[in-house]
């Protein structure tokens, strides 16, 4: 099986979707190397980089479905492994069962995860590329001066932070089981031809510094001079001419924004084991639902059995996500054409067993798969027209406000546990649970916010990291599963000679 190293990606800026011609933009050599003398000419050309870098995120390799409903969803056991699509016919190249069984070396599972570490470094060797150049760059090179630039710059090196940190947690220990070897190398120049393999502690220092810098540089655009695209879920996810004097500016939720930003941040802390700064970086989101309200939970209305408004993936809390306009295709060719294999949700009912009103069981339980992430109606040729199709069909939500929240409760137990009662009752009264939580133990209420974020990260691939973190046993609503063993995927094995070193 052919395995791609990141000393031999090729950092291949794609053009926008819908743009006019890749051609106009982009002049290749027959090295495959961009002539970015023509790339970056003007400030055009760095919105195109910038374009085609969020492409490769949405690819079907990262969040567009590895990262999101497919792989990451499948290691979390969201799903029933025995009616996973097989090895068997025409669908090998899209087997999850070896996955699911914790077979990494089988063929058919490193055929899904090897392409995340090379998709991975492709994105950050194109991350690269653009930081260099765009610190070059004076503020008067662009339109709108220094907040455009600070903007683009924030965007990059938030991404590279996350692109590296989401291969850390599939393709490296937990902190709590870390062993002292290095695993993946943080790579920041461009290009590199033998990158540096690092601990997972070191690792996890380079990813919330470049972190907190993004954190800084965008605070202002996104918080001041462009603070209209922030304003409502409308603003962030659908894109609009009326906010600046180009798109380039809106929807400004499917970038890396300030928001984004300080959500992986607070992962990144609460990974490390710093609970007090990831309730922090968290807080400083949660204060834009209360105080500004800028982040909000989808209302009972547009979560009705009503295909034409309902919101399955419960878009006005998203705070960042990616776009995808072949979502559909990609759903459909993921999933065999069968009524016994295909992503069905597993104990679904187990999981919300005593919250039978809970919204989200009926986002997930149409037809027993995890429909929140694909199609909000079977025949999406009744409505070709509605919002609903246009504008959260080809969403891959990444990070959300109700995770800032458990974020700021797991801290909060400790220290407030009213105050961490009190949040974890907000979200689940907004997704449509009925019951209270009364006044746990501090062991009672933390196994139910785990059991929340379960409920809350069914197919949005955030149900591994959960349990590796915690280092404990998964849990899918029925009995807990043994990952002994199971929380690292195996690096490329072209990668391995520079490991462990």
């Amino acid at each position: 099986m052919k395995r791609t190293t990141i000393t031999t990606i090729i950092a291949t800026l794609l053009c926008l979707q819908g743009a006019t011609s890749c051609s106009d933009w982009l002049e290749v050599d027959s090295s495959a190397n961009v002539q970015e003398e023509v790339l970056f000419e003007d400030h055009d050309g760095y919105r195109t980089a910038v374009n085609g870098i969020y492409r490769l995120l949405a690819q079907k390799e990262l969040y567009g479905q590895q990262l999101t409903w497919g792989a990451a969803s499948v290691l979390g056991n969201n799903y029933d492994p025995a009616r996973l699509p097989g090895p068997a016919g025409p669908y090998a190249s899209v087997s999850y069962r070896e996955l699911a069984a914790g077979e990494y070396r089988d063929d058919f599972s490193t055929a899904l995860t090897d392409p995340i570490w090379a998709q991975g470094y492709r994105v950050i060797a194109n991350c690269n590329n653009l930081i260099a150049h765009i610190e070059k760059e004076s503020p008067d090179f662009f339109p709108l001066g220094e907040t455009e630039r600070n903007m683009i710059l924030g965007e990059m090196i938030g991404v590279r932070a996350m692109m590296h940190f989401d291969i850390l947690r599939l393709f490296a220990p937990s902190t709590r089981a870390d062993d002292g070897k290095t695993y993946i190398p943080y790579v920041t120049a461009f290009p590199e031809r033998q990158p540096k393999h690092l601990t997972v502690a070191a690792t996890l220092e380079r990813v919330i510094a470049d972190l907190e810098r993004a954190r800084d540089l965008l605070a202002d655009p996104d918080t001041i001079q462009n603070a209209s695209s922030m304003t409502s879920y409308t603003n962030r996810l659908q894109p609009s001419s009326s906010l600046t004097t180009t798109t380039f500016f809106s929807t400004r939720g499917a970038r890396f924004n300030y928001f984004a930003a300080l959500a992986v941040l607070a992962r990144a802390y609460q990974w490390r084991g710093d609970a007090e700064r990831a309730h922090d970086a968290a807080k400083s989101v949660y204060r834009f639902s209360t105080g500004k309200t800028w982040f909000s939970f989808t209302p009972a209305s547009n979560l009705s059995t009503v295909e034409t408004s309902i919101h399955r993936k419960m878009p006005q809390d998203i705070l960042f996500a990616l776009y995808n306009n072949n979502m559909y295709a990609m759903v459909s060719t993921a999933i065999i054409n069968s009524t016994s294999q295909s992503f069905f949700l597993k104990n679904d009912d187990k999981l919300f067993e005593n919250d039978n009103d809970d919204f989200r069981l009926r986002l997930i339980n149409d037809d027993k798969t995890s429909r929140r992430w694909s199609m909000p109606t079977t025949n999406q040729s009744l409505y070709p027209t509605a919002d609903i199709i246009k504008y959260q069909g080809p969403l891959a939500p990444v990070a959300r406000l109700s995770e800032m929240i458990y974020i700021m409760c797991e801290y909060l137990v400790d220290v407030d546990k009213p105050q961490a009662i009190a949040l974890l009752e907000k979200v689940r009264t907004a997704r449509g649970a009925k019951r209270l939580l009364g006044n746990p133990s501090r062991e009672e209420f933390l196994r139910e916010l785990y059991l929340e974020m379960t409920r809350e990260f069914m197919s949005e691939g955030q149900t591994f990291a959960l349990y590796k973190r915690l280092d404990a046993p998964m849990y899918n609503g029925a009995g807990v599963i043994d990952m002994t063993g199971k929380y690292a995927l195996p690096i490329p094995y072209s990668e391995e000679a520079y490991v462990h070193l």
